[in-house]
Protein backbone atom coordinates (compact mmCIF):
# COMPACT_ATOMS: atom_id res chain seq x y z
CA UNK A 1 0.00 0.00 0.00
CA UNK A 2 1.07 3.50 -0.74
CA UNK A 3 0.36 5.39 2.32
CA UNK A 4 0.71 9.32 2.85
CA UNK A 5 0.94 9.88 6.50
CA UNK A 6 0.32 13.46 8.51
CA UNK A 7 1.19 14.17 11.66
CA UNK A 8 0.92 17.09 13.74
CA UNK A 9 4.52 16.99 14.98
CA UNK A 10 7.69 17.37 13.66
CA UNK A 11 9.92 14.05 13.32
CA UNK A 12 12.38 15.67 15.12
CA UNK A 13 10.35 16.31 18.20
CA UNK A 14 10.59 14.06 21.44
CA UNK A 15 10.15 10.33 20.17
CA UNK A 16 6.68 9.55 20.60
CA UNK A 17 3.53 7.48 19.00
CA UNK A 18 3.36 9.37 15.36
CA UNK A 19 7.40 8.73 14.84
CA UNK A 20 6.81 4.58 15.84
CA UNK A 21 4.39 4.10 14.11
CA UNK A 22 5.32 5.46 10.89
CA UNK A 23 8.80 3.57 11.34
CA UNK A 24 7.03 0.37 11.56
CA UNK A 25 4.19 1.07 9.19
CA UNK A 26 7.51 1.64 6.75
CA UNK A 27 8.36 -2.01 6.89
CA UNK A 28 5.31 -2.75 5.55
CA UNK A 29 4.27 -0.07 2.92
CA UNK A 30 5.71 2.92 0.97
CA UNK A 31 5.66 5.67 2.98
CA UNK A 32 5.28 9.81 1.96
CA UNK A 33 5.55 11.16 4.92
CA UNK A 34 4.18 15.25 6.02
CA UNK A 35 5.06 16.50 9.31
CA UNK A 36 4.46 20.37 11.03
CA UNK A 37 7.22 22.74 10.83
CA UNK A 38 9.35 23.16 14.20
CA UNK A 39 9.59 26.57 15.48
CA UNK A 40 11.72 25.98 18.35
CA UNK A 41 14.88 24.60 17.23
CA UNK A 42 16.00 23.99 21.06
CA UNK A 43 12.97 20.86 21.64
CA UNK A 44 14.64 19.21 18.77
CA UNK A 45 15.38 15.58 19.74
CA UNK A 46 15.39 12.64 17.29
CA UNK A 47 18.74 11.37 16.76
CA UNK A 48 17.43 10.20 12.71
CA UNK A 49 15.73 11.32 9.97
CA UNK A 50 13.22 9.33 8.22
CA UNK A 51 14.13 6.44 5.97
CA UNK A 52 11.57 7.52 3.67
CA UNK A 53 10.25 10.75 1.75
CA UNK A 54 9.66 13.33 3.93
CA UNK A 55 8.03 17.06 3.52
CA UNK A 56 7.85 19.49 6.25
CA UNK A 57 4.15 21.59 5.62
CA UNK A 58 4.94 25.28 6.19
CA UNK A 59 2.62 26.71 8.77
CA UNK A 60 1.78 29.68 11.01
CA UNK A 61 2.74 30.20 14.46
CA UNK A 62 0.78 29.60 16.95
CA UNK A 63 1.00 33.48 18.43
CA UNK A 64 -0.38 34.23 14.75
CA UNK A 65 -3.12 32.13 14.27
CA UNK A 66 -4.48 33.49 17.27
CA UNK A 67 -5.09 37.06 15.96
CA UNK A 68 -8.20 35.92 14.60
CA UNK A 69 -10.31 34.06 12.00
CA UNK A 70 -8.68 35.42 9.01
CA UNK A 71 -4.95 34.29 10.10
CA UNK A 72 -6.22 30.77 11.15
CA UNK A 73 -8.35 30.69 7.45
CA UNK A 74 -4.93 31.17 5.65
CA UNK A 75 -3.72 28.89 8.07
CA UNK A 76 -5.83 26.30 7.13
CA UNK A 77 -5.76 27.20 3.34
CA UNK A 78 -1.81 27.01 3.43
CA UNK A 79 -1.17 23.49 4.90
CA UNK A 80 -4.51 21.90 2.62
CA UNK A 81 -2.85 23.42 -0.91
CA UNK A 82 0.77 21.77 0.82
CA UNK A 83 -1.42 18.64 1.49
CA UNK A 84 -2.89 18.23 -1.76
CA UNK A 85 -0.06 18.94 -4.04
CA UNK A 86 1.76 15.89 -2.11
CA UNK A 87 -1.34 13.67 -2.20
CA UNK A 88 -1.60 14.73 -6.01
CA UNK A 89 2.20 13.98 -6.58
CA UNK A 90 2.52 11.04 -4.68
CA UNK A 91 -0.63 9.17 -5.27
CA UNK A 92 -1.38 7.16 -2.50
CA UNK A 93 -3.95 4.24 -1.89
CA UNK A 94 -4.69 5.65 1.36
CA UNK A 95 -3.89 8.85 3.95
CA UNK A 96 -3.20 8.79 7.75
CA UNK A 97 -3.88 11.31 9.60
CA UNK A 98 -3.33 11.87 13.56
CA UNK A 99 -5.18 14.98 14.12
CA UNK A 100 -8.18 16.85 13.14
CA UNK A 101 -6.48 19.83 11.78
CA UNK A 102 -6.18 17.63 8.37
CA UNK A 103 -9.70 17.61 7.50
CA UNK A 104 -9.97 20.52 5.66
CA UNK A 105 -7.26 18.90 3.23
CA UNK A 106 -9.24 15.51 2.78
CA UNK A 107 -11.97 17.38 1.64
CA UNK A 108 -10.26 17.39 -1.39
CA UNK A 109 -9.48 14.34 -1.16
CA UNK A 110 -12.91 12.43 -1.33
CA UNK A 111 -12.36 8.89 -3.15
CA UNK A 112 -9.15 7.80 -1.07
CA UNK A 113 -9.72 6.08 1.88
CA UNK A 114 -8.39 7.61 5.66
CA UNK A 115 -7.31 6.16 8.46
CA UNK A 116 -7.39 8.27 11.88
CA UNK A 117 -5.06 7.19 14.42
CA UNK A 118 -6.72 9.58 17.73
CA UNK A 119 -3.81 9.53 19.95
CA UNK A 120 -5.52 12.76 22.23
CA UNK A 121 -8.43 14.25 23.24
CA UNK A 122 -7.10 17.24 20.81
CA UNK A 123 -10.23 19.33 22.12
CA UNK A 124 -9.21 19.08 25.92
CA UNK A 125 -5.33 20.69 24.98
CA UNK A 126 -6.82 24.20 25.34
CA UNK A 127 -9.95 26.21 25.32
CA UNK A 128 -9.07 28.14 22.45
CA UNK A 129 -10.84 26.72 19.26
CA UNK A 130 -12.55 23.95 21.11
CA UNK A 131 -15.71 24.14 18.97
CA UNK A 132 -13.91 24.09 15.49
CA UNK A 133 -11.83 21.85 16.53
CA UNK A 134 -14.97 19.26 17.50
CA UNK A 135 -16.57 19.85 14.98
CA UNK A 136 -13.80 19.06 12.52
CA UNK A 137 -13.26 16.08 14.99
CA UNK A 138 -16.75 14.95 13.93
CA UNK A 139 -16.13 15.33 10.29
CA UNK A 140 -12.78 13.34 10.27
CA UNK A 141 -14.68 10.42 12.35
CA UNK A 142 -17.81 10.51 10.10
CA UNK A 143 -15.21 10.14 6.84
CA UNK A 144 -12.29 7.62 8.46
CA UNK A 145 -12.61 4.22 7.24
CA UNK A 146 -11.15 3.37 10.48
CA UNK A 147 -10.45 4.82 13.45
CA UNK A 148 -7.48 4.05 16.17
CA UNK A 149 -7.35 5.12 19.41
CA UNK A 150 -4.80 4.99 22.38
CA UNK A 151 -6.83 4.33 25.02
CA UNK A 152 -10.18 2.39 26.20
CA UNK A 153 -11.35 5.97 27.91
CA UNK A 154 -10.33 8.19 25.06
CA UNK A 155 -12.48 5.63 22.58
CA UNK A 156 -15.25 5.89 25.08
CA UNK A 157 -14.73 9.68 25.17
CA UNK A 158 -15.03 10.26 21.81
CA UNK A 159 -17.62 8.11 20.41
CA UNK A 160 -19.93 8.85 22.96
CA UNK A 161 -19.89 12.78 21.18
CA UNK A 162 -19.59 11.65 17.53
CA UNK A 163 -20.35 8.57 14.98
CA UNK A 164 -17.22 6.43 14.39
CA UNK A 165 -18.23 4.04 11.92
CA UNK A 166 -15.13 1.61 12.37
CA UNK A 167 -12.49 1.91 15.58
CA UNK A 168 -10.11 -0.26 17.83
CA UNK A 169 -8.27 0.65 20.72
CA UNK A 170 -4.41 0.05 19.84
CA UNK A 171 -2.33 1.19 23.18
CA UNK A 172 0.84 2.90 22.76
CA UNK A 173 4.02 0.34 23.46
CA UNK A 174 7.58 -0.05 24.37
CA UNK A 175 10.77 -0.42 21.85
CA UNK A 176 12.06 -4.07 21.53
CA UNK A 177 15.93 -2.46 22.16
CA UNK A 178 14.59 -2.05 25.54
CA UNK A 179 13.39 -5.87 25.97
CA UNK A 180 15.94 -7.99 27.75
CA UNK A 181 18.50 -4.76 28.79
CA UNK A 182 20.38 -5.36 31.43
CA UNK A 183 19.83 -3.37 34.90
CA UNK A 184 20.63 0.03 35.00
CA UNK A 185 23.91 0.39 37.55
CA UNK A 186 22.65 2.16 40.76
CA UNK A 187 23.21 5.96 40.83
CA UNK A 188 26.63 6.88 43.28
CA UNK A 189 25.58 8.57 46.44
CA UNK A 190 27.26 10.92 48.76
CA UNK A 191 26.87 11.60 52.01
CA UNK A 192 23.35 13.80 52.74
CA UNK A 193 22.58 13.35 49.38
CA UNK A 194 18.98 12.75 48.90
CA UNK A 195 16.52 11.34 46.69
CA UNK A 196 16.76 12.11 42.74
CA UNK A 197 13.49 12.36 41.25
CA UNK A 198 13.72 12.22 37.53
CA UNK A 199 10.70 13.39 34.95
CA UNK A 200 11.50 12.92 31.01
CA UNK A 201 8.75 13.94 28.19
CA UNK A 202 6.71 17.34 27.21
CA UNK A 203 6.79 19.94 30.16
CA UNK A 204 3.52 21.85 30.01
CA UNK A 205 -0.31 22.45 31.41
CA UNK A 206 -0.61 19.24 32.56
CA UNK A 207 2.92 19.39 34.73
CA UNK A 208 1.64 19.13 38.66
CA UNK A 209 3.99 21.56 39.89
CA UNK A 210 1.89 22.24 43.24
CA UNK A 211 2.66 18.66 43.95
CA UNK A 212 6.42 18.79 42.78
CA UNK A 213 7.21 21.69 45.20
CA UNK A 214 4.86 20.67 48.13
CA UNK A 215 7.03 16.90 48.05
CA UNK A 216 10.54 18.63 47.79
CA UNK A 217 9.75 20.61 50.41
CA UNK A 218 8.77 17.29 52.80
CA UNK A 219 11.89 16.10 51.41
CA UNK A 220 14.49 18.66 51.81
CA UNK A 221 17.44 16.63 50.34
CA UNK A 222 15.75 15.42 47.26
CA UNK A 223 16.24 17.19 43.62
CA UNK A 224 14.16 17.02 40.60
CA UNK A 225 15.90 16.68 37.13
CA UNK A 226 13.92 17.11 33.69
CA UNK A 227 14.66 15.85 30.77
CA UNK A 228 12.67 17.26 27.34
CA UNK A 229 10.82 20.05 25.86
CA UNK A 230 9.48 22.96 28.26
CA UNK A 231 6.08 24.95 27.36
CA UNK A 232 5.39 26.68 30.46
CA UNK A 233 7.62 28.11 32.56
CA UNK A 234 9.71 26.27 35.05
CA UNK A 235 9.84 27.47 39.10
CA UNK A 236 12.91 28.76 40.31
CA UNK A 237 13.41 26.38 42.78
CA UNK A 238 17.44 25.47 43.60
CA UNK A 239 16.59 21.87 43.46
CA UNK A 240 14.91 21.79 40.09
CA UNK A 241 17.43 21.60 37.36
CA UNK A 242 16.62 21.01 33.17
CA UNK A 243 19.02 18.37 31.26
CA UNK A 244 17.66 19.62 27.83
CA UNK A 245 15.87 17.87 25.32
CA UNK A 246 17.67 14.73 24.80
CA UNK A 247 17.86 11.73 21.82
CA UNK A 248 15.72 8.96 22.67
CA UNK A 249 19.31 7.25 22.61
CA UNK A 250 20.49 9.48 26.05
CA UNK A 251 17.40 8.69 27.98
CA UNK A 252 19.10 5.57 29.65
CA UNK A 253 22.20 7.80 30.45
CA UNK A 254 19.92 10.21 32.21
CA UNK A 255 17.91 7.56 34.04
CA UNK A 256 21.02 6.52 35.48
CA UNK A 257 21.33 9.73 37.30
CA UNK A 258 17.78 8.98 38.75
CA UNK A 259 16.65 7.19 41.82
CA UNK A 260 13.22 7.14 41.01
CA UNK A 261 11.16 8.29 37.78
CA UNK A 262 7.75 10.02 38.49
CA UNK A 263 5.20 11.19 36.34
CA UNK A 264 3.70 14.30 37.77
CA UNK A 265 0.56 15.16 36.09
CA UNK A 266 -3.03 16.89 36.91
CA UNK A 267 -5.56 14.76 36.71
CA UNK A 268 -7.53 16.51 34.20
CA UNK A 269 -9.29 15.51 30.70
CA UNK A 270 -6.72 15.75 28.87
CA UNK A 271 -4.39 13.33 31.33
CA UNK A 272 -7.36 10.78 32.23
CA UNK A 273 -7.38 9.97 28.36
CA UNK A 274 -3.76 9.36 27.74
CA UNK A 275 -2.05 6.06 27.54
CA UNK A 276 1.46 7.34 28.42
CA UNK A 277 4.07 6.00 26.13
CA UNK A 278 6.55 7.47 29.36
CA UNK A 279 5.35 4.91 31.59
CA UNK A 280 6.12 1.79 29.69
CA UNK A 281 9.91 2.93 29.39
CA UNK A 282 9.96 3.67 32.90
CA UNK A 283 9.03 -0.21 33.51
CA UNK A 284 11.30 -1.13 31.28
CA UNK A 285 14.21 1.09 32.42
CA UNK A 286 14.04 -0.88 35.77
CA UNK A 287 13.98 2.22 38.33
CA UNK A 288 11.49 2.94 40.80
CA UNK A 289 8.84 4.90 39.37
CA UNK A 290 5.71 6.83 40.77
CA UNK A 291 2.14 8.04 38.95
CA UNK A 292 -1.01 9.34 39.31
CA UNK A 293 -4.07 6.21 39.86
CA UNK A 294 -5.98 6.71 37.05
CA UNK A 295 -8.13 4.45 34.66
CA UNK A 296 -5.11 4.10 32.05
CA UNK A 297 -2.39 4.22 34.78
CA UNK A 298 -3.54 0.82 36.62
CA UNK A 299 -2.37 -1.85 33.89
CA UNK A 300 1.34 -0.61 35.15
CA UNK A 301 0.74 -1.80 38.56
CA UNK A 302 2.34 -3.46 40.05
CA UNK A 303 5.74 -2.37 38.31
CA UNK A 304 4.89 1.31 38.87
CA UNK A 305 3.38 3.07 42.31
CA UNK A 306 0.49 4.91 41.86
CA UNK A 307 -0.77 6.97 44.15
CA UNK A 308 -4.26 9.01 44.66
CA UNK A 309 -3.04 12.92 46.09
CA UNK A 310 -0.38 14.31 47.52
CA UNK A 311 0.35 12.49 50.77
CA UNK A 312 0.15 9.32 49.16
CA UNK A 313 3.10 9.94 46.72
CA UNK A 314 4.85 11.73 49.40
CA UNK A 315 4.25 8.56 51.81
CA UNK A 316 5.65 6.12 48.82
CA UNK A 317 8.93 8.36 48.40
CA UNK A 318 9.84 8.56 52.01
CA UNK A 319 9.63 5.17 52.24
CA UNK A 320 11.93 4.43 49.06
CA UNK A 321 14.15 7.07 50.72
CA UNK A 322 14.58 4.65 53.55
CA UNK A 323 15.04 1.49 51.17
CA UNK A 324 14.72 0.72 47.59
CA UNK A 325 11.60 -1.47 47.19
CA UNK A 326 12.13 -4.83 45.07
CA UNK A 327 12.05 -4.30 41.22
CA UNK A 328 9.72 -6.68 39.79
CA UNK A 329 10.10 -8.96 37.07
CA UNK A 330 8.55 -7.23 33.99
CA UNK A 331 9.55 -8.90 31.07
CA UNK A 332 6.00 -11.01 30.51
CA UNK A 333 4.18 -7.24 30.79
CA UNK A 334 6.80 -5.55 28.53
CA UNK A 335 7.17 -8.13 25.69
CA UNK A 336 3.21 -7.86 25.83
CA UNK A 337 3.10 -4.48 25.26
CA UNK A 338 5.86 -3.87 22.58
CA UNK A 339 5.40 -2.19 19.65
CA UNK A 340 5.99 -4.87 17.19
CA UNK A 341 2.83 -6.52 19.20
CA UNK A 342 0.56 -3.34 18.46
CA UNK A 343 1.74 -3.24 14.41
CA UNK A 344 0.68 -6.83 13.94
CA UNK A 345 -3.30 -5.57 15.17
CA UNK A 346 -2.82 -2.06 13.15
CA UNK A 347 -1.18 -4.06 10.03
CA UNK A 348 -5.09 -6.56 10.19
CA UNK A 349 -6.92 -3.87 10.15
CA UNK A 350 -4.81 -2.00 7.57
CA UNK A 351 -5.34 -4.95 4.88
CA UNK A 352 -9.26 -4.70 5.10
CA UNK A 353 -8.78 -1.25 4.32
CA UNK A 354 -6.83 -1.90 1.63
CA UNK A 355 -9.04 -4.79 0.15
CA UNK A 356 -11.87 -2.37 0.12
CA UNK A 357 -10.22 0.77 -1.65
CA UNK A 358 -9.10 -2.24 -4.00
CA UNK A 359 -12.64 -3.16 -4.66
CA UNK A 360 -14.19 -0.20 -5.18
CA UNK A 361 -11.30 1.09 -7.76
Amino acid sequence: MRLLYAMHVNWHWIRQRPQVLAEQLAHHHTMHLLHYRMFHRHHRAADSTPLFPAQELQRLPERIKRLGRPMQAFNTAWLSQQFGAAARKFQPDAVWVTHPDFMPALRALPLLPVVYDCMDDHAAFNEAGTEAMLEAERELLARADLVFFSSATLAARVRARATVRRSEVVNNGVADSLLDRQALPSRPTVAGDGLRLGFFGTVSHWFDWALVLRLLDALPTARLEIAGPVETALPKHQRIHHAGVLPHSALASFVTGCDVLVMPFIMNQLVEAVDPVKLYEYVAFGRPALAPRYAESERFAPHIALYRDAAEALGTLEAWAEAAPARTDAQTFLRANTWQQRMAQISGSLASVSLASTSQA
